[in-house]
């Protein structure tokens, strides 16, 4: 049995060793290589990174398209609160002349009942007082004493406006709330009363005018016909 040279077998195993090393660098080069180029294949391919944060820019501003604003019902406008509103002149209406009227009249008054059949409201009415000529539409009705006194008693549809009484310096006495006001004062020798009341969509209104010489009388009388307003 021959045995190896000892030259011959150290040189084998130098021989095996460079051999292991020469593989393992052409792998780890190779595998680098590859590395490199799946990072690279990876930055074609991925998605870019999106920025958050402060960083992030707004978002696009999305755009809508109204359609024409929905039909309303025509309304006033609510009174301004710094608008004056006065006390009318109930004579004015209709322009009817009820003659010199006779207040002695006053004295002896009686009541009637007065009925709205458009609104539903009843009220008692002096009897010294004279029934002026009903409007067409139906909405209410006036009295008079000549051009001494005058009486409204009406109702209306009531706007989508809160309800205002007279706030002039004329007015004396004034209370309100959301559905109803009241007011009274003087303006050019006469005293005036409103009573306005809002019940659903119909405002209900009650009101006097008289000469002031005729306080004294007409107070009872307006205390008696706005007890017996029923609206």
């Amino acid at each position: 049995m021959h045995d190896r040279p000892a030259t011959r077998a150290g040189n084998g195993r130098t021989g095996f060793r460079r051999v292991v090393y020469d593989g393992a660098m052409i792998l780890r080069r190779a595998g680098t290589t590859v590395l490199v180029a799946l990072l690279c294949l990876g930055c074609k391919t991925s998605p870019k990174a999106e920025p958050h944060g402060e960083d992030a820019a707004p978002a696009p501003m999305r755009t809508f398209v109204f359609d024409a604003a929905p039909a309303t019902r025509a309304v006033e406008p609510a009174a301004d609160a710094g608008e004056v509103r006065d006390f009318a002149d109930q004579f004015l209406y209709g322009e009817i002349d009820a003659g010199p009227g006779d207040p002695a009249r006053l004295a002896r008054t009686a009541y009637v009942s007065y009925w709205n059949p458009r609104f539903h409201f009843a009220v008692d009415v002096p009897t010294s007082f004279t029934a002026m000529p009903e409007p067409t539409n139906g909405d209410g009705m006036q009295w008079r004493l000549g051009a001494l006194a005058a009486m409204t008693a009406s109702g209306t549809y009531g706007l989508d406006v809160p309800i205002s009484c007279p706030n002039s310096t004329n007015v004396t006495k004034h209370r309100s709330g959301k559905n109803t006001c009241w007011a009274t004062g003087k303006k050019d020798g006469f005293v005036f009363w409103e009573h306005t009341v809002r019940k659903g969509d119909i405002d209900y209104s009650l009101r006097f005018q008289y000469a002031e010489s005729l306080k004294e009388v007409m107070d009872p009388i307006v205390e008696h016909v706005s007890a017996s307003w029923n609206p």
